[in-house]
């Protein structure tokens, strides 16, 4: 039976045969960011910098911009990189294929920019059953102090007229109202961290974040931020000297741990979803496949009866389970 990730990999391959995937990526994310930014306009296919066009660009009541590319040629994978940094905007976030579907696209844009822009995968964007995930981690993204500014240390942005700006876009002319905006970017220091453990830094607090809420608590992803800056003393979690940054990545993923029981009493669904990743996870760093995990809670759980699925297994049996293939997991690294 195939799974979501089965079918969206199968629409993935053949839209892509028929150069069909920028169009529809455009419409989904527009779709995605009108629900979570119902007053902002985001365009297609706009001018954003000299001799190229960005695949979207999504615009605050702010002035600030939010590009966004999609990669999924290999080839045109510099092209694509150097679209998003001379785009002058406040955010710039890709969007990848997934690695299941072209691995060497994945190989070919960390090797390129091994400090990676905030990414979004293909998958997340498209599967309906990540929708709110999506949605979640794009209001995360375009609400906080981002990774990559604009390409100066300060743009200063003038109006004329009656306070708009116009945007040449392949739809027509968009106005949005403007007024004078200076945009500071924080200036990387020898030992700070690196952009890439700033942003699995900015996920982690997404994710402690999300918990929160899924647990039915109010929402709190600035008391996270400031909670970490506070910790570590520090006026942003981006000038956490490189072992600050280790110390607090592994703060995060504590904190993460000990939500797990509150997600359990209160999203049972979701909890199970997070201990199913989690035995995933594992399997493959061991390189087992399904019947493998499978054989291996029936002998290290001491079960009745071989399983076909996770979900036969109580809440107890999961995590143990979950707990002894990472066990097994950090013996073979």
């Amino acid at each position: 039976m195939n799974t979501e990730f089965d079918l969206f990999s199968q629409w993935a391959v053949a839209a892509l045969a028929k150069h069909q995937v920028h169009s529809a990526v455009q419409v989904r994310l527009a779709k995605l960011l009108a629900h979570e930014f119902p007053d902002n306009p985001t365009v297609a296919e706009v001018a954003a910098v000299k001799g190229g066009r960005n695949d979207l660009i999504h615009y605050d009541q702010k002035g600030r911009l939010a590009v966004f590319e999609l990669f999924c040629s290999t080839s045109q994978v510099p092209q694509d990189l150097r679209l998003l940094e001379q785009a002058d905007a406040h955010w710039k976030i890709a969007v990848l294929l997934d690695r299941e579907i072209r691995p060497e696209l994945y190989d070919a844009y960390f090797h390129k920019k091994p400090q990676a822009f905030p990414f979004l995968w293909l998958s997340q964007v498209m599967m309906p059953s990540k929708e709110t995930d999506c949605r979640q981690k794009l209001r995360f993204l375009l609400t906080t102090e981002p990774i990559h500014g604009s390409s100066t240390a300060a743009v200063v942005q003038t109006v004329s007229g009656n306070d708009n700006i116009v945007a040449n876009t392949s739809q027509g002319d968009i106005n949005i109202n403007q007024k004078k905006i200076v945009r500071p970017k924080v200036i990387r220091e020898s030992g700070d961290i690196s952009e890439a453990t700033a942003f699995e830094i900015q996920d982690l607090i997404r994710q402690v974040a999300q918990t929160d809420e899924m647990a039915g608590k109010t929402p709190s992803y600035s008391e996270w931020q400031q909670r970490l800056k506070t910790r570590f003393k520090v006026a942003s979690y981006r000038k956490l000297t490189v072992e600050q940054g280790e110390q607090a990545i592994r703060w995060l993923k504590q904190e993460l741990g000990r939500k797990l029981p509150n997600l359990r009493r209160n999203n049972n669904k979701e909890w199970r979803q997070r201990i199913y990743r989690g035995i995933w996870a594992a399997a493959r760093e061991l390189g087992l496949e399904k019947p493998q995990v499978y054989q291996f809670a029936l002998e290290k759980l001491e079960l009745k009866k071989q399983i076909t699925s996770l979900t036969e297994l109580g809440e107890q049996n999961l995590e143990s389970l979950r707990d002894k293939l990472r066990y097994h997991a950090r013996k073979h690294r």
